[in-house]
């Protein structure tokens, strides 16, 4: 009779225990994810940024590079690399806006407040909903953009 008691509280008490645990600190154990980006733990509204842009287009998920001040050779090369990403996306690749914002935009020192680091020289992703969620230097490979890519648009239910 004991021994059916403890393996009903195991098999039931244990999984709760440990989700507890890990939740409270996950920090703790450094576990692997499979982003190649950086998460920001708190997403951050940016429809600021791009509203005026796009003509009343929703429902997209945004690629934003920001660049410095003047956009130089290294700028153009990452422009283009970011839209072959987004060919590479084949049918989803109408899901993706790519958008270019230079230094010169007024909208950047706001975006720099509400992050508490430096903005130039970033690739940022974009739900549809607006929320800055994952940013990138720009000496990334674009491949890995295209793997979180394809991994948000495959388990999204937005856009």
């Amino acid at each position: 009779m004991h021994k059916k008691l403890f393996i009903m509280l195991f098999i039931f008490v244990f999984p709760v225990i440990t989700s507890w645990f890990l939740f409270y600190y996950h920090a703790s154990f450094h576990l692997k994810t499979l982003n190649h980006g950086t998460l920001i733990s708190s997403p951050v509204d940016v429809k600021y940024l791009y509203s005026e842009m796009e003509n009343g287009q929703q429902k997209k998920w945004r690629v934003i590079y920001v660049a410095s001040e003047i956009c130089d050779s290294q700028c153009r090369e990452i422009d283009h690399q970011l839209k072959q990403v987004q060919k590479a996306l084949g049918k989803d690749s109408d899901r993706v806006n790519t958008i270019l914002l230079s230094n010169q935009n007024k909208q950047l020192p706001k975006l720099q407040a509400v992050l508490n680091f430096a903005v130039d020289n970033k690739i940022y992703l974009v739900d549809p909903l607006g929320n800055l969620f994952m940013y990138y230097s720009s000496d990334v490979d674009p491949m890995n953009v295209l793997k979180d890519l394809k991994r948000v648009l495959e388990v999204s239910q937005i856009g």
